[in-house]
Order: structure tokens, then C-alpha cells, then sequence
């Protein structure tokens, strides 16, 4: 019997975390049948294979290939899919029962991107920086679910989203030279073609994920280096005023002054880089959580500007850069600096 569902999930070398969101699909209220799980074994080289290698009660896909990132991981499992729609989640997540119903329920709606929320752990005491993770993303998801503004690419996280197997290859599939925001330039691809984005907040995973502090700060700067790529060559303009606009009218002056003095001095930043680490560890440690946190977003904040002004070329281009785009949206940077 052909699925209704493809489940998608790429993975790294992360096989506890395999085995527990693999597990947790068994209980899924939909009716036997109704989904396969694609898996991509990105290279791994811990028990992976032997957690792969279990019986779970539902159509399981194994793919091997040598590590080549989440986009062609990914792109593997689409190839492979026997549904006509993807449901994609990641490795450390856990389903809520009924994720597979909601994402096709939605779909039969209104087909398009459905966006479904990611909540943090409620019995687990995650590391401040994951906490301050799950923090931003719950405030985008509360923002779209009020009303606030409708879902973009930009809150295309392959989490927990779904899409039609035909819309994806139309697309073009994931882009391989992408380490990091694959899911976010997909996106753009997906909206070029015409289709509407939901947010589904029904449809639910919970996140709880093993990133460490350094993987976390490599991922802002690595999220600050792939915008660049998509505003300077694959055409999306729109990047850097959304850069500039949010940085001078919606971050506070902490980070301003501080990415003025630091962002583009590799010294100044080796030195931010030494303090934020301290201080988000040190502040944590003795129970200051609330400044802890707010270490997190400095330091995340200052990490990612750092990436695009290296990306851009500079110091030079990056501030030139940040005023033309100011100009062109005729906004005045000190409007509403400090928020």
C-alpha cells in the first residue's frame, strides 16, 4: 500500500536521539499504513546502523551515504519518498501523536508550506542557549499565531514542516552547497512557485537538542554567512534591509554599541567571542538565568553580524551597506533603537 506520508529525517552521528524520535513515531493515532519514515544516514559513524537496523513497527527507509550535509541528506530521503506528501522533522525532536494527522489534515485544506511549532522540553533542563533557542522561535510562532504577520520562508524550519513530494521537486530540491539555512533558501524557491505558507500550531514536535555551546555560536555565524550568499547570488534583495531594518530599529543599544566597536575587528570579536562564552557559562552557573540569556542573545547577535560583515567584504561595506539599505527603506536609524 502506497503512504499517504513520507516522513524525512536526516542524520548525523546523533543515534540516542535517532532512536528516541524513531521510537516515539509508533505512536502515532494515524491508521497503520499511513506513513513511511525515510531516513538519510549522513556519514555516521557511531551506532546509527544499529538503531537503523530495528524493527519499529512501520515502513522504515534506510539511506547510507557519505557525510554530505542536511541539504543532500534530505534531498536523498525526497528521491527516495513514496508519498506524495513530505513531512519533514529532525532527529531531535519528539512527535506529538498526532503530528502526521494534523500536517495532512492541513494539507487537504489548503495544500502549500504548512510551518508546524516546535516547543522546548517541559521536564528537561536544557543548557541556557538552548533555552534562549526555543525562546526566539516560540516568540515567532506566538507573533504568527496572533496575527502579528503571516508565515515567510524565513520560518520555513524543516523541524517540522510539509510540503507536496511535486512542489518539492518543481523547486528543485534542497541546495547542496548550503551547510546551514538550506531549509530557509528552499523556501524561497517554494514561495517563487506561487505556494501559501500556514502556521499550523496544532501540529507539534517538542525540541530537545544536544547542541553545545560552540556549535550554537558556529551556527549564528553560519546563518550570518549563508544570508549574504542568498541575497548576493541567488537574488533575494529583501535580505539585507531585513538585516539592516531589524538590527537598527528592533535590537537593543547593547548590541549596537558593541557591534560597533567589535563587528569586523577579528580581535575585538576573538575577545567578544572569549567573554560571551564566559559570561553566558559563568552567569548560568551561579543561577543569574535572566542575564544568562540575555548573554545568549548578545552574544548570538553579535556573532551573526560578524558573518555578514565578513561576507560583505568588511567594516567598510558592511556599515555602507547598512546605511543604503536604511535609506532605501526611509527609515532613520535611531527610530525605535533600543527595543
Amino acid at each position: 500500500m502506497i503512504p499517504v506520508v513520507s516522513i524525512v529525517i536526516p542524520t548525523y552521528n546523533r543515534a540516542r536521539y535517532l532512536a528516541r524520535v524513531l521510537t516515539s513515531l509508533k505512536e502515532q493515532d494515524t491508521s497503520a499504513g499511513t506513513f513511511e519514515v525515510v531516513v538519510t544516514d549522513d556519514g555516521s559513524t557511531d551506532d546509527t546502523a544499529s538503531v537503523l537496523g530495528r524493527d519499529y513497527g512501520y515502513p522504515l527507509v534506510c539511506i547510507t551515504q557519505p557525510n554530505a550535509g542536511p541539504a543532500a541528506a534530505r534531498n536523498a530521503a525526497v528521491e527516495r519518498a513514496a508519498a506524495e506528501l513530505v513531512v519533514f522533522i529532525d532527529d531531535d525532536v519528539i512527535p506529538a501523536r498526532d503530528l502526521v494527522r494534523r500536517h495532512v489534515e492541513a494539507q487537504r485544506a489548503a495544500p502549500g508550506v504548512i510551518i508546524g511549532r516546535m516547543l522546548m522540553p517541559d521536564n528537561a533542563e536544557q543548557p541556557v542557549w538552548a533555552e534562549w533557542e526555543g525562546r526566539t522561535v516560540t516568540r515567532q510562532y506566538d507573533q504568527m499565531a496572533a496575527g502579528i504577520f503571516v508565515p515567510t520562508p524565513r520560518q520555513f524550519y524543516t523541524a517540522n514542516a510539509s510540503v507536496r513530494r511535486e512542489d518539492l521537486i518543481r523547486a528543485g530540491l534542497f541546495d547542496t552547497t548550503f551547510r546551514r539555512a538550506e531549509d530557509v533558501e528552499l523556501g524561497y524557491r517554494l514561495s517563487d512557485l506561487g505556494l501559501p505558507f500556514r502556521f499550523v500550531q496544532e501540529a507539534i514536535v517538542t525540541h530537545d537538542t544536544p547542541r553545545t555551546l560552540e556549535g550554537w555560536m558556529r551556527m549564528a555565524e553560519q546563518y550570518g554567512h549563508y544570508d549574504i550568499v542568498m541575497w548576493r547570488e541567488r537574488g533575494r534583495t529583501q535580505i539585507l534591509g531585513n538585516i539592516a531594518e531589524e538590527f537598527h530599529l528592533y535590537r537593543k543599544r547593547a548590541l549596537q554599541l558593541a557591534a560597533r566597536i567589535a563587528v569586523g575587528r577579528p580581535a575585538a570579536m576573538l575577545a567578544a567571542r572569549f567573554l560571551g562564552r564566559g559570561l553566558i557559562r559563568g552567569l548560568d552557573a551561579v543561577g543569574l538565568r535572566k542575564a544568562a540569556l540575555a548573554a545568549c542573545s548578545l552574544t548570538f547577535n553579535l556573532m551573526y553580524l560578524n558573518a555578514v560583515c565578513s561576507a560583505l567584504g568588511g567594516r567598510t561595506e558592511f556599515w555602507g551597506a547598512m546605511q543604503r539599505e536604511m535609506a532605501m527603506l526611509d527609515l532613520s536609524p535611531e527610530a525605535g533603537a533600543g527595543q
